[in-house]
């Protein structure tokens, strides 16, 4: 089983996207896992819970949940033997359907946009493994891996191809003949990408010119089977399209991997019930009040009239200041938002997450992170002003077994969470600054950048096994991010 792990990386200059990998254990029932991310800001930028508060910092996050698939060889995805390939699930899939009727077009659908996402993902791996080897040159061990790969892929494109003469039986739907016309465009431009940095790297004439028919092949074949993805001219309209139609067919096979989510309402039930509470105890005071003036005034007299109206006067005050302190109160008891996972293929609830976010002083910090905080730090912190901490948790509990019937080839689920960084960089000073300096025996002007540190503690958890903490160094300019350090814990 794959480890829990998060990384960090800088999305374009504003943007940070933090990347959650929760394996699954086919063991278990359900996996349970929790993130806990804080953010020290420095007190300049202004990010306190008045002016930065929940619903700032959830209109500033987005986050997408897919599956994680396992890598599956070449070599396996063509034997036909092979329960968890898609070619060897489709042809059995069309073996068992004796009318149109008996074939499961959206299973078909599936396993064919699975297909493209692990070929991509092939070429990938290859693509990693060999630029890593071959930083020490292109040595005999390379050469051969190389010719395995070109012929292990061309094997892998016949045999796929082959399914095309399967789908022109009338059995099978029009929408099923574009799905595998889409899947075969997006491997034949997976191929050629691959093709073209095996070309680029290698100075083999042999291997070079075999490199070399492979690309025209593919080219020519697109142009035979009448796949826009084509260039014969090389104009920037045909260019737009060409990366147009690539971004088309790579969001249509990977939304098979994507789940969606939905709010639970369940915040906003609480809300509703809080408020019912507020207002049923500020009408008690109401009615005790009525029945207390008629117990010592006649009815409609001045004294009555008095206190009936105070009363209704009180009574919305205290509603009102009841239901504050209890919407302040609860959310260290609920999460701001509640969401449910929902498999895309089946359309059934498959997990749920819970978030939570609050702005807190460093002295709320738990010791652990206090401790990575302080490390190495500034032995006069505690007479500058105090950062701001952004403190959001995340628990995600996924239902395994329920996700694993519908899809065996899964081994985690990858989160990608987004912050937009917009807000923080408002109180910012310009980014240029001129440092005067003593060099080479002169005084100079040299122009630098004025950057703010923000620095993060990831804390990792799951059930039974121990806290992980990671700590990083954001660097930022009024500009954007301008690079992402990771500092020892």
């Amino acid at each position: 089983m794959t480890e829990y792990k998060s990384s960090i990386r800088a999305h374009g200059k504003t943007q940070l996207e933090l990347k959650n990998r929760y394996p699954l254990d086919p063991k278990e029932n359900r996996a349970f896992y929790t993130l806990e991310t804080y953010m020290f800001t420095p007190a300049q930028l202004g990010i306190t819970a008045k002016r930065y508060g929940v619903d700032h910092f959830f209109s500033d996050v987005k986050s997408h949940t897919r599956f994680s698939i396992s890598y599956i060889p070449l070599s396996r995805l063509m034997d036909p033997d092979c329960a968890i390939s898609p070619i060897a699930r489709i042809g059995k899939f069309l073996d068992k359907a004796n009318l149109s009727s008996d074939i499961d077009e959206n299973r078909i659908l599936y396993e064919l946009r699975t297909l493209a996402n692990l070929f991509s993902a092939e070429m990938k791996a290859t693509h990693r493994l060999l630029s890593g080897i071959a930083k020490e040159g292109t040595n005999p061990t390379v050469i051969t891996k190389i010719e395995l790969f070109l012929k292990e892929t061309e094997t892998f494109l016949h045999v796929f191809r082959a399914l095309h003469a399967r789908f022109m039986e009338p059995s099978i739907t029009e929408r099923l003949r574009t799905a595998l016309r889409w899947t075969d465009e997006s491997i034949s431009l997976s191929a050629e990408k691959m093709l073209f940095y095996l070309h680029g790297m290698l100075r083999q004439e042999e291997l070079v010119e075999k490199i070399t028919v492979l690309m025209e092949h593919e080219q020519y074949y697109r142009k035979e089977m009448g796949y826009p993805s084509v260039i014969t001219n090389g104009t920037e309209v045909e260019v737009e399209g060409m990366l147009y139609r690539e971004s088309i067919l790579k969001k249509w096979s990977q939304t098979v991997l994507y789940m969606s989510s939905e709010e639970t309402g369940t915040n906003r039930k609480i809300g509703h019930i809080l408020a019912a509470m507020a207002a049923a105890t500020a009408m008690i005071f109401s009615v005790v009040a009525t029945f207390f003036a008629n117990t010592l005034f006649a009815s409609y007299s001045v004294p009555w009239a008095f206190i009936v109206v105070v009363s209704y006067m009180l009574k919305d005050r205290i509603k009102e200041i009841l239901r504050g302190i209890l919407v302040k109160i609860m959310p260290r008891f609920i999460a701001d938002r509640t969401e449910r996972l929902v498999d895309r293929a089946v359309d059934r609830h498959v997990g749920k997450t819970r978030s939570m976010v609050r702005i807190i002083s460093p002295e709320e910090l738990p010791q652990n992170v206090r401790t990575v905080r302080q490390a190495g730090s500034n032995p006069f912190r505690s007479i500058l002003p105090p950062e701001n901490v952004i403190h959001f948790r995340k628990e995600v509990v996924i239902d395994s077994r329920k996700l694993l019937r519908e899809h065996s080839r899964v081994e985690a689920i990858t989160e990608i969470i987004r912050l937009k960084l917009d807000r923080f960089q408002e109180e910012m000073d310009a980014s240029k600054k001129l440092l005067r300096t003593w060099y080479g025996g002169e005084v100079q002007a040299i122009k630098g950048k004025r950057v703010y540190h923000i620095n993060l503690i990831l804390v990792l958890s799951s059930k039974g096994e121990e806290e992980q903490l990671f700590r990083y160094r954001l660097i930022l300019t009024h500009q954007g991010i301008q690079r992402i350090e990771e500092v020892p814990t």
